[in-house]
């Protein structure tokens, strides 16, 4: 067993905004995951967490879409100071604003499970891409490749029913 010791969100704050970084895995230990991040900046992508996720809103304020089992879109709106949890399997979607900094709490995937990302057509809601991938390895930044393979192909960009294009979040 490792020595048990805290870390110092503040200093973890500090060294991925010097780094000029998004997110710093803080452990990837036993059953859980945890994860210091400053958001997606223009995400419209919903996320699909075969478990339970729990955020820690440090500052700044998250707009957390999310879609109901009958299929309705709400927002829960997290202050800094708060904590929420967003069962498993809820699609959702972290919008944040620019000065915005939490803490992600999860169980390490199992063996065979998925996370799926959803991407809708914001001209007529239909589904425009949805994609499962093995998360695995936190620090690979897995989420990064699956935003990288969506905004670097037009066609799965594209909707299928009335022809719009999903736009790139701007640099």
């Amino acid at each position: 067993m490792k020595d048990l010791a805290a870390i110092d969100l503040n200093e973890a704050i500090r060294t991925v905004r010097e780094a000029g970084k998004g997110r710093r895995v803080l452990w990837q230990d036993s059953e859980s995951i945890a994860f210091l991040s400053r958001g997606r900046k223009m995400r419209t992508d919903f996320h699909v967490d075969p478990s339970d996720e729990v955020t820690l809103q440090l500052a700044g304020e998250q707009r957390l879409h999310y879609i109901t089992p009958e299929g309705e879109q709400k927002v829960a709106v997290i202050r800094p100071g708060q904590l929420l949890l967003c069962p498993g399997g809820v699609p959702h979607s972290p919008r944040v604003a620019e000065d915005a900094w939490f803490v992600v709490l999860e169980r390490k995937r199992r063996a065979g499970e998925q996370d799926r990302f959803l991407w809708f057509c914001d001209r007529c809601g239909e589904k425009v891409y949805e994609v499962g991938v093995n998360v695995g390895d936190y620090s690979q930044d897995p989420v990064s490749r699956v935003h990288e393979r969506f905004y670097g192909d037009e066609s799965l960009r594209t909707c299928k029913k009335c022809g719009a294009v999903v736009p790139r979040p701007a640099p």
